[in-house]
């Protein structure tokens, strides 16, 4: 019994993650404050529907990344949210596209 669910619970674990969220789901956040928590992205956040995961860089600071359970949630966070003030800071809030396209500039991940 165990065995057979284990698989299905690592893969949920990565997916509730945000490692391997669904096309359209993870949005990248750029320009972000030194002192920028996860907790400031989570109320940043908060009305643009079902957060799946928030992660933030510390080394180097700066970006982060939120992933959302519905991708048209997040493509209404990106309208709503980019270029708005966080902590001080004008953010940009962007799909995600994943590591290895283009030149390693926002919207990476």
């Amino acid at each position: 019994f165990f065995f057979f669910f284990a698989p299905c619970l690592a893969a949920r674990h990565a997916a509730m993650s945000g490692r391997d969220a669904p096309p359209g789901c993870k949005v990248y956040i750029g320009g972000l404050g030194r002192d920028t928590t996860k907790a400031d992205l989570e109320h940043f956040f908060r009305d643009t529907g079902k957060i799946v995961s928030v992660w933030v860089a510390r080394n180097p600071p700066g970006f982060g990344f939120v992933t959302f359970e519905d991708p048209y949630d997040a493509k209404d966070a990106c309208r709503a949210l980019d270029r708005r003030d966080l902590d001080g800071h004008q953010v940009t809030v962007q799909i995600s596209h994943g590591r290895g396209r283009g030149g390693g500039g926002g919207g990476g991940g």
